[in-house]
């Protein structure tokens, strides 16, 4: 053409044809986006939301509600009580009657008999169930049938009670049936309506409201509050409300609703001649696109509001037009996809009216201005120091806080290079990553350095973090330098961090209170000594009473002072604290410095009192010492071993010290392993009883036994109750031992013959909780045995403090016809007080006195009176540990009751028991 003009079709630019294809495709892709699935169903609800309407009230619901479960008290409930619930409502001339329960599984045949001869009274108008379900999740899986048992359906009228979820778990139609063994069956909703259509599937109608429903709860049907007026000629839905019942489904509008609800709502969408249609919109959308686009390329000239307008009013036209063809024609109309179309054209429009492209050139460069300030303004008031360089080492920009961090001079208008600014240390390492980054160039490379620079109140510790970083720079030609990269420092003040880390990690080596070393740095320098040493480890005697009588305060200070003591002592050469008041050193071993120099080089320490809170206090120590011998072993072991002897150092008084001995180790890692292994032997039958016999020392005649508690351990063998027992004490566990006692021999003993008494052995530690009388009382119950055969033993220990609480569970046992003897007397605090204040029924002399009798007239002296003083409070006397006729005849003179011991019988089972009480007349005198 001439002047070379080009002309072009408007119609043929690259955006404008992208618009319009994509409101062309829109109607004819068919495909449907999740999102505007979800926008149409959104506007569908609000429809149905906005045009409320009452149910026609020809079906009633009978609710199985939380009240109708809680007058039935099980569920799921007897079959006879849907009969009784068939029987009522036909009697009050309901019409047809749904039951949505699942009778697919008998029941007893008494349930289903009734069942199924109310079904067959009600003449085939009551409705059951059917239930098509898929086996698996992919297509074409197969389905099986859940269907009411023979007996029932043969006299119910099946029908399909399907409910089917949309994609996002929600119910929104309903079938009008489908096939049941090759032949058409109609769906609830369907046989409930009188609709003669079996195939087909519509929405529920929801603005049917639910609350519209006539509803009434079962229990008030089966109790008469609901009649004849109420229910003739009306049908009738009996299923679940109760949330219990768990047949609840998600659904528009109202959130959720019952299976049963979901039925009448289809079925009343029938009744009101409400089948909901969708038609086929996509010719229209395709002309509204046309129109669409005819008015966005016609309107260019206009003002946009004017299109925003129209687009706003065609909007509100399409969506009032859609809201009265769904309430008045039944007629759902989805506008969500012509809307995407008519917003798509608004945009054709704009960008008719605007240069796109320009807009877009503008639009980034305004952005990387922005940017680059943000970023210059970034760098600019970081607290961190940040400094850009280039490739030549020139500094392009640095944050304010660089000066002030690195202590560096004014800058001026004077350009500078890195290494001005920096440690060499630090110039060292950029430029190092620099020749990486040129022998690898095009990836980032990044590293870290620490470094410090002086100052006031000492050193300040810096991190950088370093990066160099690829960037296109032509040359002088034109040319990219591939190799070119710009490099940036962040330097961070990291001295705050490096103290606390300083003090972190003295606190994990250090003892805070004290300043010395805490149990696992003096540990790590034990290790790593070299030589024979001494290990010493010592407590302070009464810590823990100073502590309460003067505070923690003075117990602190006193822990400080021991230590300064102990640190100017010149021959230690490690020092620590274990803990609480125990404290650990350590003094090489030689010929001059043996175990008793070095303890008592320490304990000569403590022989000048200390000065505590204003007043000077003398302190005693105890001190454990074990000798690393060749090294042989590790500094866990040595100081464990110190600590052992301590312990047997705790036990002198004033201030002592003991040497480690294998030997008391040994006894006590037996204890902590008896300990340790008590439960799990009480539970695998380790333990037994055996009964010691117990005369009358009139008659030589058996009276009963005493249980003795034995321990057979698969390793140990016989272990001895001295050793087992103060352990168990120890740990409490006497407690569920001597209840396995009690029980074991109540058991055992109910069996001897009826003139056998059981004495049993009782801790103070049983006696002092209150559970021992519901203990007592469930052995006896357990057992059968009668109360007045069960004899308890407690030794003196349990009444020294008098407590009120063991008064009141000895009065407890002794109500219950149960004898009480104090154990072992003379052995422990001996106070005759305890005869005559406690309630009490027998004292047992201790053996060590009834072995010293024959021989020593003030031990029979003692025996004598103690006897004496007992007859005269009424208590009866038994004697332990008799071994010979002589002993036994004099405690028969001096008028004992009874005796035991090896002369009459040892420990042995209860079947040697029984035989030994069967034998005729038999006595010891005999």
């Amino acid at each position: 053409m001439k002047g070379g003009r080009r002309f072009r079709l408007p119609g043929l630019r690259p955006v404008r044809l992208l618009f319009v294809l994509v409101m062309i495709g829109l109607p004819l892709s068919g495909y449907v986006l999740p999102f505007v699935d979800y926008l149409d169903n959104a506007l569908v609800s609000w429809r149905f939301s906005a045009a409320p309407r009452a149910a026609s009230g020809n079906i009633v619901y009978v609710a199985i509600d939380k009240r109708s479960l809680d007058s039935v008290g099980t569920w799921p409930w007897p079959r006879s009580l849907y009969a009784d619930l068939i029987d009522k409502l036909t009697a009050a001339g309901a019409d047809d009657i749904f039951i949505d329960v699942d009778f697919s599984t008998p029941s007893t045949p008494a349930e289903d008999s009734r069942l199924a001869k109310a079904l067959a009274d009600a003449g085939g108008g009551v409705i059951l169930p059917v239930f098509k379900q898929y086996l698996g999740a992919e297509a074409g899986s197969q389905t099986v049938v859940t269907r009411p048992i023979p007996g029932l359906a043969d006299n119910a009228w099946l029908s399909l009670a399907n409910v089917g979820l949309d994609g996002d778990e929600t119910v929104r139609r309903f079938e009008l049936g489908g096939d049941l063994d090759n032949q058409p069956t109609q769906s609830i909703a369907a046989v409930l309506a009188k609709f003669d259509k079996a195939a087909g599937s519509y929405p529920i109608d929801y603005s049917i409201a639910p609350a519209s429903v006539p509803t009434f709860s079962l229990s008030d049907v089966l109790a008469g509050k609901v009649g004849r007026p109420d229910l003739a000629g009306r049908s009738v839905v009996v299923g679940a409300y109760a949330t219990e019942l768990k047949d609840i489904f998600p659904v528009p509008v109202y959130g959720a609703l019952p299976g049963a609800m979901l039925h009448i709502l289809a079925s009343e969408t029938i009744l009101q001649k409400r089948l909901l249609e969708e038609i086929d919109q996509m010719p229209l959308e395709l002309l509204f696109a046309a129109a669409v686009i005819a008015l966005a390329l016609g309107m260019r000239s206009r003002p946009a509001a004017h299109a925003v307008a129209l687009a706003l009013a065609i909007v509100a036209a399409g969506e009032v037009t859609a809201l009265f063809l769904q309430k008045d024609q039944a007629l759902i109309i989805h506008t969500v996809r012509p809307w995407i179309i008519l917003l798509v054209g608004l945009v054709l429009l704009l960008n008719e009216k605007i240069d796109f492209g320009r807009f877009l050139v503008e639009l980034a460069n305004a952005e990387q201005r922005n940017t680059r300030r943000l970023i210059e303004r970034i760098v600019a008031d970081s607290a961190d120091a940040v400094i850009a360089f280039d490739d030549k080492f020139l500094v392009l920009n640095e944050s304010a806080s660089a000066a002030a961090m690195l202590a560096l001079e004014p800058r001026g208008d004077r350009s500078r290079t890195l290494d001005e600014i920096i440690p060499s240390s630090l110039v060292h390492r950029v430029a190092k990553l620099a020749s990486d980054y040129m022998a690898q160039p095009g990836t980032i490379h990044v590293c870290n350095a620490r470094f410090s620079l002086p100052a006031d109140g000492g050193g300040k510790h810096l991190e950088a973090a370093i990066t160099i970083s690829p960037v296109e720079r032509p040359d002088g030609s034109g040319i990219v330098a591939t190799k070119s990269f710009i490099g940036s420092l962040i330097v961070r003040d990291m001295t705050g961090r490096r103290r606390y880390e300083d003090k972190l990690q003295r606190l994990s080596e250090f003892d805070e209170l004290t300043g010395l070393m805490n149990r696992r740095e003096f540990r790590r320098r034990l290790d790593r000594l070299e030589g024979e040493c001494h290990v010493i480890a010592l407590g302070l005697h009464r810590f823990s009473v100073l502590n309460t009588a003067m505070g923690r305060d003075v117990g602190d200070e006193l822990l400080r002072a021991v230590a300064t003591r102990m640190d100017e002592q010149g021959a230690i050469s490690l020092l620590g604290r274990l803990g609480g008041d125990v404290f650990a050193a350590v003094m090489r071993a030689s010929e001059d410095c043996r175990q008793e120099w070095c303890a008592g080089l320490i304990l000569d320490l403590f022989r000048e009192p200390f000065e505590l809170g204003g007043s000077m206090i003398h302190v005693a120590a105890r001190l454990g010492i074990c000798t690393s011998s060749a090294r042989i072993g590790d500094a866990d072991l040595w100081i464990q071993n110190a600590e052992i002897a301590l312990d047997d150092a705790k036990r002198v008084v004033g201030s002592g010290w003991r040497a480690y001995d294998p030997v008391a180790a040994l006894r006590q890692h037996q204890s902590r392993l008896l300990e340790r292994q008590m439960r799990a032997a009480l539970e695998r039958g380790e333990f037994f009883l055996l009964y010691q016999p117990q005369v009358d020392l009139k008659t030589g005649k058996l009276v009963g036994a005493e249980a003795l508690l034995r321990w057979k351990h698969p390793e140990f063998g016989l272990v001895s109750p001295a050793d087992f027992i103060s352990v168990a004490e120890a740990s409490g566990f006497i407690c569920d031992l001597g209840c396995w006692v009690l029980a074991e021999a109540c058991r055992t003993a109910v069996e001897w013959p009826d003139g056998l008494n059981l004495a049993v052995n009782v801790s103070p530690i049983q006696f002092s909780r209150t559970e021992l009388v519901a203990e007592v009382k469930a052995a006896l119950a357990a057992s059968g045995l009668p109360a007045s055969r069960l004899h308890l033993e407690i030794t003196e220990s349990a009444f020294v403090d008098g407590s009120e609480q063991i008064m009141s569970v000895i009065r407890d046992l002794r109500a219950l016809g149960i004898a009480i003897a104090l154990d072992d007397f003379g052995t422990g605090y001996s106070s005759l007080s305890y005869m005559a204040g406690f309630p009490l029924d027998k004292l047992k002399i201790d053996q060590s006195f009834v072995r010293e009798i024959a021989g020593d007239p003030k031990i029979l002296a003692i025996v004598a009176t103690v006897g004496s003083l007992a007859h005269g409070l009424g208590l009866k006397v038994v004697a332990e540990g008799i071994e010979t006729e002589t002993e036994w005849q004099m405690l028969a003179q001096m008028g004992c009751e009874e005796g035991q011991g090896y002369f009459f019988g040892r420990p042995q089972s209860s079947a040697a028991l029984i035989a030994l009480s069967r034998q005729p007349g038999w006595t010891l005198a005999a």
